[in-house]
């Protein structure tokens, strides 16, 4: 394993090495800065060193090879958008420890009904509903038990019932959906909330979700239209789970946080409290209530806090360097002379690309810098144009592999790789031609 390991470094080094050499007519620190951006890229897509060591490394390059002052390239690493999806984290553990989630889950699917294209539609939209507020991963992880309890109830047979295939699809999707709709959903949200803010732009959680909650609920219907219409249930009617359920003390407490926070990050622009000092409200009345303890901060994902940091500071050195402007002047031919909405979908397609073999933070913090430079040479809205990159980057539906919530529904074994294919191709084409459409509208 050790071995393997030294192989991908070596290969990655190379790789790096084989771009630098390049005529690609970049010079000066630009130059240098190409061969960081690409050894940190393919180390990350290597997975050669776990991701957030490797995002680290690249505070240490760019400092030491580009002479950026470290006070600079740290701040990345807390940046106010890191606090911002710190408070998001902080939320989703103690929703998760006070089984807050679990509750909306059966509230929510409990009123399915017994039509089995509805009760698809209900693991849909609970999976989606949650995945806006914790990670997707988590969200799938909740719901994927319950939607197995109804499959067996329903003696749905493992890799041949299409109601089951629909319905452990319906939780992988919708894990993945639901993280578009706000800005803390996920990571590459966060990202491209960063490098608009440092753009000028300000940028927020309204910001995100006046345009992101509206695409969210239709790339839901699309979805749920998509599996229904491939995976045509074999039943008439079937049987939904009942639960009981009282909210316990500790759950209203939770949930009376999270609605006073989710309404002053929507009413920033009322009481001008940036949204990163918002993202402290849940953090300081879950720990001075007692909902939380010491203990309970180490289950914050803090590994991915600081890949976002590392891609926060690729962006700042590429940035700084000027790599970016190099950049857009030679991507700018991919889209001259074509409309604006081909720009769109084109963004989307490389985002797609991109996050079907690395993971959608890992994609953004690669691809984001550029399509901030590309912004300015095509004289397109730049919210618009990165919106629909970070937004491209998390529609990934096709392989088993793209995202952990697919891989948790092909562990289901109701569905195969096959299955996932023959839906999340057409639910990511049609995600693509939809987010340029909403872009126009943008």
């Amino acid at each position: 394993m050790e071995k393997v390991r030294l192989h991908y470094m070596l290969i990655s080094f190379a790789v790096a090495l084989i771009i630098y050499l390049l005529p690609l007519g970049i010079q000066g620190q630009a130059h240098t800065m190409l061969f960081i951006m690409a050894f940190v890229a393919a180390l990350w897509i290597t997975e050669s060193a776990p991701l957030h060591a490797t995002a680290l490394l690249a505070a240490f390059l760019i400092i030491l090879l580009i002479g950026l002052k470290p006070v600079e390239v740290f701040a990345q690493y807390f940046d106010p958008v890191i606090v911002l999806l710190l408070g998001g984290f902080v939320i989703a553990v103690a929703m998760n420890k006070h089984k807050l989630d679990e509750y909306i889950a059966y509230k929510i699917i409990g009123k399915a009904g017994t039509n089995p294209k509805y009760v698809v539609l209900a693991l849909l939209a609970t999976t989606t509903f949650i995945s806006m507020w914790i990670s997707n991963t988590a969200a799938a992880a909740i719901i994927m038990p319950i939607a197995v309890v109804i499959l067996v109830k329903n003696r749905a047979k493992i890799g041949k019932s299409n109601f089951g295939k629909a319905s452990v699809l319906a939780v992988g999707y919708g894990a993945t959906i639901g993280g578009i709709g706000t800005i803390v959903g996920s990571t590459p949200n966060i990202i491209a909330a960063k490098f608009l803010n440092a753009s000028g732009i300000s940028f927020g959680f309204y910001e995100w979700f006046i345009r992101g909650f509206p695409f969210m609920l239709a790339l839901m219907l699309v979805g749920w239209i998509v599996l229904i219409t491939i995976f045509k249930p074999e039943k008439k009617r079937v049987v939904t789970v009942q639960k009981t359920m009282l909210m316990t003390a500790q759950q209203k407490k939770v949930l009376v946080i999270f609605a006073i926070t989710v309404a002053l990050w929507i009413t920033e622009s009322i009481h001008g409290i940036h949204n990163s000092v918002i993202s402290l409200v849940p953090i300081i009345l879950f720990y001075f209530t007692g909902l939380l303890k010491t203990n309970d901060f180490t289950k914050i994902d803090w590994a991915t806090l600081v890949l976002i940091g590392g891609g926060l500071a690729l962006g700042f050195g590429i940035h700084a360097t000027g790599l970016d402007a190099s950049f857009a002047m030679l991507l700018s031919g991919t889209t001259n002379g074509h409309g604006i909405i081909w720009l769109f979908v084109i963004l989307g397609i490389f985002g797609v690309l991109m996050t079907s073999f690395i993971s959608n933070t890992t994609a953004a913090s690669i691809y984001l810098p550029i399509v901030i430079a590309l912004a300015s040479s095509f004289g397109v809205g730049v919210t618009n144009i990165v919106m629909v990159a970070a937004i491209g980057v998390s529609l990934d539906f096709m392989f088993a592999f793209g995202t952990p919530p697919n891989a948790i529904a092909y562990g289901t074994r109701y569905v195969n790789t096959r299955d996932i294919a023959k839906a999340g191709i057409i639910i990511s084409i049609l995600g693509i031609l939809l987010l340029a459409g909403f872009a126009m509208l943008w």
